[in-house]
């Protein structure tokens, strides 16, 4: 059940880890020693099996259970964006299943209009970043540190390399909507008493050659 994670880490430092192309600029050894979310996807691709990996898809916790993943992964029984139930198969005992909230997601104001009545929800966004956000609050952090959740493209490139080995999706067209609900969502945790700062993969952007260009922010 997901109340009995409520407050597990409280006071800790939890970093979440995103999937943009930031982490081809990173080392993921950097946080193996540390409390992290990972979105959907990265922790496989990163080995990084002390993790937890949140999803809004029940296709990456069948895919980690596929892969032999014994990690914990929290997502629900089927996918909020399409409405695709999940195969009737039994779950693994590191899989929290996720409730999923009322069809909420385009109500603003973002997120106090969706924000869980009780603890057997988490917060639901137009990213999995924004569960994550919520859960890392839910979990006790004292600090948020979000890495690789940029909301634009490292060198024209908007995921890690390996994240999508097939067919890459166009997200560019969601990354206005994505910084305004992000935005909207660290100023509520900051309200809430945890504070929320980002890793860049740089020590100053303009110094080590890197392009970023996102819906607000263009640099190099």
């Amino acid at each position: 059940m997901l109340a009995e994670w409520k407050g597990r880490h409280a006071g800790e430092t939890i970093w979440i880890l995103g999937s943009s192309a930031a982490w081809n600029y990173l080392d993921s050894a950097f946080f193996r020693d540390k409390t992290c979310i990972a979105l959907n996807k990265v922790a496989l691709l990163y080995n990084l099996t002390g993790a937890y990996t949140v999803s809004q898809y029940w296709q990456v916790e069948r895919l980690a259970r596929e892969q032999g993943w014994d990690g914990w992964v929290f997502a629900p029984h089927e996918t909020s964006e399409y409405g695709q139930p999940e195969p009737d198969v039994p779950r693994h005992p590191k899989t929290v299943t996720l409730r999923l909230p009322p069809k909420n997601r385009d109500l603003e104001p973002f997120p106090t209009k969706g924000w869980p009545a009780d603890d057997r929800r988490l917060l639901w966004g137009y990213t999995t970043l924004h569960p994550a956000m919520y859960f890392a609050w839910f979990l006790g952090a004292a600090h948020i540190v979000t890495v690789a959740a940029d909301h634009g493209q490292w060198d024209g490139r908007s995921n890690a390399d390996g994240y999508y080995p097939d067919v890459k999706p166009k997200q560019e067209h969601l990354f206005e909507i994505w910084v305004r609900r992000t935005n909207a969502l660290a100023a509520e945790l900051r309200r809430r008493g945890t504070t929320v700062y980002s890793l860049l993969p740089t020590v100053n952007l303009n110094l080590e050659g890197l392009s970023f260009k996102g819906p607000r922010a263009t640099i190099g």
